[in-house]
């Protein structure tokens, strides 16, 4: 959104004429339509004369807000498809058998380095729903990760239990892939890619 298209829009929030914004500002109204136009803008003083006017920020008027929230768009759905991902690997090393007991180790230590990661990756998809800001919306993501979470767990125990080897990282990838590229746009409000337009 360009500045002009956001003072129009803070104006018509405010519920005022061009006449009216000019008059109090101590411009002409051609001022303020070329300022809305985009064809000029505002000087410093008249851009802190508006925002008080509208009572916003200096900052949400010219627009500097827009670009930190989308800085924080991104780091949200990278923060989010690497936590997917890391969980897809995580879930990956526990199908593979345990190693021979050669190495020294109890299982149980073994186990723990298995699921460990796990757990981690687990949680960490898991504080990433917070990210939605809409309670309704994140409650279904809650519910709908959490099928994911199962079902992935579904397949790496069978994966290890029936040792499927490249079968079961081959399903575990193809679930996180359907979750990344269909699930997650479809049901969840989590575009995890930019969308190319069409023509």
């Amino acid at each position: 959104m360009t500045v002009g298209e956001r003072l129009r829009e803070c104006r018509f929030r405010q519920g005022l004429s061009q006449e009216k914004v000019a008059e109090l500002l101590g411009v002409s109204r051609q001022a303020v339509t070329k300022w809305e136009s985009g064809k000029s803008l505002p000087s410093s003083e008249n851009l802190l004369a508006l925002a008080s006017l509208y009572g916003v920020s200096l900052d949400e008027l010219a627009g500097a807000g827009a670009k930190e929230k989308q800085d924080r768009t991104i780091l949200h759905k990278n923060l989010t498809l690497l936590a997917i991902i890391c969980q897809a690997a995580a879930l990956n090393i526990c199908i593979q058998p345990m190693p021979p007991s050669e190495y020294g180790l109890p299982a149980a230590v073994i186990l723990a380095v298995k699921l460990i990661p796990l757990a981690a990756c687990s949680i960490w998809m898991a504080f990433n729903l917070n990210y939605e800001k809409d309670l309704a919306q994140r409650r279904k993501n809650n519910r709908i990760e959490l099928c994911y979470c199962l079902l992935q767990a579904v397949i790496a125990w069978a994966g290890f239990r029936f040792q499927l080897g490249m079968a079961g990282t081959l399903a575990v990838l193809g679930v996180c892939l359907v979750y990344i590229f269909v699930i997650n746009p479809k049901y969840m409000r989590r575009t995890l890619f930019r969308q190319t337009p069409r023509h």
